[in-house]
């Protein structure tokens, strides 16, 4: 069992990649799908698009395991147009559904067979009456998309229990309303719905709910998107959070798991290949956000199902090293090496920031098992930094955490220290340095990526998980600059209004690059600009304090990429959490999210002849024993070298969150 486990995780390593560097279709994408008339509850005929795997007949039968006369219900995903109605866009979605990924797939219709629409170059002003009608009416809506759930559940080829709706735009919108108006079963007293998706809606003014909210929800949406603001996304966080009638005024315990993720510099339409606001990272990154979460709901994979697991063995050897910016402040670290490396291959390396520590073993267990993770399975080099182990024969954690908060000057050293000690390995790539923390770590991580000195060199990516952000967003109010006199918004001068043109496309402070009026690509800007993300749970960390971080990212041109997790809280991937706060759904999301932003940066792993997990990399650079901003860090010991450390695997599969995480999203 472990040789197969690990036999496919190395393939889906391999596939986990591709799908966030490259979208799932394009302006190109051919169409196969078959129209179908249906009506709603008022009998205004309808007609949506029907894609069936393998099949361009909509009545063909849908067969599994090579069986000709063994039908096999399948999942089926509802695509809710955007303004536009259920044209090209919607249809070469529904295709790749059924194409791809084996589901029915249909793009619904809301407007209706005999509406009369605006022209499709009439000036927004113009459409903006028509789709008021909807947009302005959630019964109307939610009972448009009802019509499209009970015909596709209706479909002999559908199993009922899998069937999910995803919105864009016009489409995201509805999705909303239909959360809002529409309880665990439909109003005929139905199936429910396994999931619904909404992406980059528009939500300027919407009422909140009417019903127990049960259905599993994700929402995608860009950070320079002024239809899904920070403050937008807060009342949509409170109404998924209170889920109750109208008038409710505490939030209630919820169970059905939602999740929000905010893509920096991202306009509205930004998964529309057809549009001026397309672009293609965030669309690759939002599409594998929901094949993943869309598998979860369809039973494809359970990890709610799953108990905490131990943890791997621990397998690491201490280092010593010190802070030179610092008094040589003595530091003890410890470094996971994968077992064998290619003599001329660098390896990139993870710096982990901890949770916790203590004064015998630094770091505890918990980072420590991170790190043999990242060696034994992803082929990287795993280094668990120190902060304050030193400090404990006197004072406390708890007491030296306040102190650290307090001085993150102190912190941001320590840092720079592991980032220089790291660099300057014998068997690291200097230019392929990524820095995560989980908890006090994970603040020490952003207060890093906030650091006006920037970050070192060769820092590709920066991720904080469950970091504390009430302190984090101190130190980010005071970052912020003020924009000129003619913004507005909040009291300090941050802006989040923009202009919006007749294609409903919004725009802020900063511009795509290559913008010609037709689809581009964002430019992503190398130069240490790491890409950062921030993993947080609703229960944890204020709203308040996420848009404060936030607009302090934004104001410094920051890439990043903020995930929000329902009822989650403190150390939720703290497996060995004595309070049970571990959310195993949680932690798989966000150690994915991790791991393709890996893959991205240039962490790609590949096998030597002898099978070893290796990463490719250009000819060594020469190592720099200067950090940036003057920060000067000689290692006082180097850790024992690939070739030499005698570090023995004995974990199963997993490429870079645990082992069960990953089963759970890509087998």
């Amino acid at each position: 069992i472990s040789t197969i486990l690990s036999t496919l995780l190395q393939q889906t390593a391999a596939n986990a990649a591709a799908a966030v560097l490259a979208p799932a279709g394009g302006p190109d994408t051919p169409i196969d799908v078959v129209p179908k008339n249906y009506t709603d509850a008022e009998g205004i005929l309808l007609q949506g698009f029907l894609s069936l795997p393998n099949h361009n007949d909509g009545d063909a039968e849908v067969v599994s395991g090579g069986s000709s006369d063994e039908k096999k219900k399948l999942p089926a995903v509802i695509v809710i147009h955007d303004q536009s109605g259920p044209d090209t866009y919607e249809q070469q979605r529904a295709t790749i559904l059924a194409r791809d990924f084996g589901y029915v797939g249909f793009a619904a219709d809301i407007y209706g067979v005999n509406t009369v629409q605006p022209p499709a170059d009439a000036p927004f002003s113009e459409r903006q009456p028509f789709i008021s009608q909807f947009t302005g009416n959630a019964t109307l809506f939610a009972m448009r998309i009802q019509a499209a759930v009970d015909y596709i559940q209706g479909m002999e080829e559908v199993d009922e229990t899998k069937v999910a709706i995803v919105g864009y735009c016009l489409g995201g919108t509805g999705v909303v309303h239909y959360l809002n108006t529409h309880d665990s079963t439909s109003v005929d007293g139905g199936v429910p719905l396994a999931g619904a998706i909404s992406i980059h809606p528009s939500l300027l003014d919407w009422p909140g709910p009417t019903v127990d909210i049960k259905i599993p929800a994700l929402f995608l949406t860009g950070g320079s998107d002024f239809l899904t603001s920070p403050q937008t996304m807060a009342k949509l966080e409170t109404d998924m959070k209170i889920g109750t009638s109208t008038g409710a005024t505490d939030a209630e315990s919820y169970k059905s798991p939602w999740e929000t993720v905010r893509y920096a510099k991202i306009e509205h339409a930004f998964s529309n290949w057809l549009s001026g606001g397309y672009d293609e990272r965030a669309d690759a990154r939002s599409w594998h956000s929901m094949t993943t979460f869309l598998e979860e709901e369809f039973g494809l994979s359970d990890d709610e199902s799953m108990s905490p697991p131990p943890g791997p063995e621990e397998l690491v050897i201490s280092v010593n090293y010190a802070d030179n910016m610092d008094g040589d402040y003595p530091l003890m670290g410890y470094v996971s090496m994968p077992e064998s490396t290619s003599e001329d291959t660098l390896l990139p390396a993870v710096i982990i920031l901890p949770h916790k520590m203590d004064s015998v073993t630094g770091p505890n267990r918990y980072e420590q098992q991170r790190a043999t993770e990242l060696a034994n399975e992803a082929g990287y080099i795993g280094f668990v930094a120190d902060i304050y182990s030193q400090d404990l024969k006197e004072s406390t954690a708890s007491e030296l955490e306040e102190m650290y908060h307090a001085n993150f000057t102190k912190y941001l050293s320590r840092i720079h220290a592991a980032v220089d000690h790291v660099k300057n390995m014998d068997d690291v790539d200097p230019d392929k340095i990524a820095v995560i923390g989980f908890g006090f770590g994970g603040s020490g991580a952003l207060y890093y990526a906030l650091s006006e000195d920037g970050v070192d060199s060769g820092v590709k990516a920066i991720a904080s998980f469950h970091g504390e952000l009430e302190d984090v967003a101190k130190v980010a109010e005071a970052k912020i600059v003020p924009k000129d006199a003619a913004s507005t918004g909040d009291g300090n001068g941050f802006q989040w209004t923009a202009a919006e043109d007749d294609n409903n496309n919004s725009s802020l402070s900063w511009d795509n690059a290559d913008n010609d009026g037709g689809p581009t690509r964002r430019r992503m800007n190398t130069v240490n600009t790491p890409q950062i993300l921030i993993q947080s749970g609703v229960e944890e960390d204020d709203m308040d304090d996420v848009i404060q971080i936030e607009k302090a990212l934004i104001d410094m041109e920051a890439d990043y990429e903020l995930t929000r997790f329902s009822d989650t809280q403190e150390s939720f991937t703290l497996w060995n959490d004595e309070q049970g706060r571990y959310n195993p759904r949680a932690t798989a999301r966000s150690m994915d999210q991790l791991s393709t932003v890996l893959f991205e940066v240039g962490f790609t792993s590949v096998n030597t002849n002898d099978g070893t997990k290796v990463t490719e990399s250009p000819a060594a650079a020469p190592h720099d024993d200067h950090g940036e901003g003057g920060h000067v860090h000689d290692s006082t010991a180097k850790p024992t070298s690939a070739s030499s450390a005698s570090l023995s695997a004995t974990t199963i599969g997993f490429v870079f969150a645990t082992t069960w995480a990953m089963v759970v999203l890509l087998l």
